[in-house]
């Protein structure tokens, strides 16, 4: 009988199965697909900070050290910096990466095992699959954004999903550092849209909220808006992106991670920051119910107060500017663009931090006059 059993390949739940066999548990993880990294959802856009909390060599295949706003009305604020802001990873070469390194490290992977069901009792947990039960003393449920052993622990949705898709082409971007955003309702109501370099080949992609219709009707027009309709289509993938947290990440002998959990940089949309920096929590925790010989809610409580103390402040801010974001209009969106790009201001976005955009706010509000112009705005959404 395994230790811990772990539903969902991802990096979430490869990167746990790591840790914990790290630890010494006996670890089976369940993945639904018959390979890793397929299908891909994400940009793959990742911090140094990421990239060694990943226990990996990844393969990066872009470097961005620029980027560009583009508003509403064609205005576009633009910052740079030295050191790279952030850096484009192969994602499916990463999925794999991170399935080969769990399974060297004693994890034993289950691929085309689709979850079906669990039953507690007071001395296991026993997960039913289409391959067979699994009965283990805990359960880690990283199955994702539609996943059901979040929803199993009842009232325990999201608050609001965003519909994304992006499509690789081949197409060589005359800056081959240089991201490029873009916001308005035209674009990407709710969100915004992405150009990244990567090569010979070009990422471009958007998410949308969720009740604005397809994702795909806005891609198109957004490819045939920059002249890049022509190119050569390679990959296209798309999914949903849960936000705002759920009401609850544990119960007795179960514990939830990465989309699973809602743990979801609420500005960007990113999960591998929160995963990189939760995973490691997560062991401490079952470190800890081990040594206790107790596996109920009140120690696997532990988790959700250790992650919450790690990284909660850091979404709860960024969920509140989600907040303020979606009750912006296009006129609003260029007014705060204005003041965006004025020189004293646009140095400070070179500082942004892409985990914790949040960073710039405090120092971007004592700049002159802009705290008046926010909060006139601010007022004027309320109404």
């Amino acid at each position: 009988m395994p230790d811990v059993t772990v539903v969902g390949g991802g990096p979430a739940g490869t990167i746990s199965a790591r840790l914990l066999a790290t630890s010494g548990r006996d670890v089976v993880l369940l993945e639904e697909h018959h390979c890793s990294g397929v299908p891909t959802h994400c940009a793959g856009v990742v911090s140094r900070d990421v990239l060694e909390g990943l226990g990996v060599h990844a393969d990066i295949v872009g470097t961005i050290s620029s980027a560009d706003v583009v508003l509403p009305d064609g205005n576009v604020i633009h910052t740079s910096k030295r050191m790279p802001y952030a850096y484009v990873l192969d994602r499916a070469k990463l999925d794999q990466d991170l399935a080969d390194a769990a399974s060297d490290a004693g994890v034993d992977i289950r691929y085309g095992a689709h979850y079906k069901s669990y039953e507690r009792t007071s001395d296991n947990i026993t997960v039913t699959s289409n391959i067979g039960q699994f009965k283990s003393d805990l359960l880690v449920g990283a199955d994702g954004q539609n996943s059901v052993i979040a929803a199993s622990l009842g009232n325990n949705h999201v608050k609001k999903y965003l519909r994304g898709i992006q499509v690789d082409i081949k197409h060589r971007c005359d800056d081959e550092e240089k991201m490029i955003l873009r916001l308005g309702s035209e674009v990407a109501p709710g969100f915004f849209a992405w150009q990244l370099p990567l090569g010979d080949i070009t990422r471009v992609g958007l998410a949308i909220s969720a009740d604005c219709g397809s994702p795909n009707h806005y891609l198109e027009r957004l490819l045939k808006n920059t002249g890049l309709d022509g190119c050569e289509r390679l990959e296209t993938y798309a999914g949903r992106i849960p936000l705002g947290g759920r009401r609850v990440t544990y119960s007795d002998r179960i514990l939830l991670i990465g989309d699973s959990a809602g743990q979801i940089k609420p500005v960007s949309g990113g999960g591998l920051y929160p995963i990189t920096r939760v995973a490691p929590l997560l062991k401490e925790t079952v470190d800890r119910a081990y040594s206790m010989d107790l596996f109920n809610s009140t120690v696997l409580a532990l988790y959700e107060r250790s992650w919450k103390r790690e990284i909660g402040k850091t979404l709860s801010r960024g969920y509140r500017l989600r907040n303020f974001y979606d009750r912006l209009d296009d006129q609003e969106l260029c007014e705060f663009g204005a003041i965006f790009a004025r020189p004293d201001v646009s140095e400070l976005l070179s500082d942004i931090d892409v985990d914790d955009p949040s960073n710039v706010v405090k120092p971007i509000l004592k700049m002159k006059g802009v705290k008046g112009h926010l909060l006139k705005t601010y007022l004027r959404t309320l109404i």
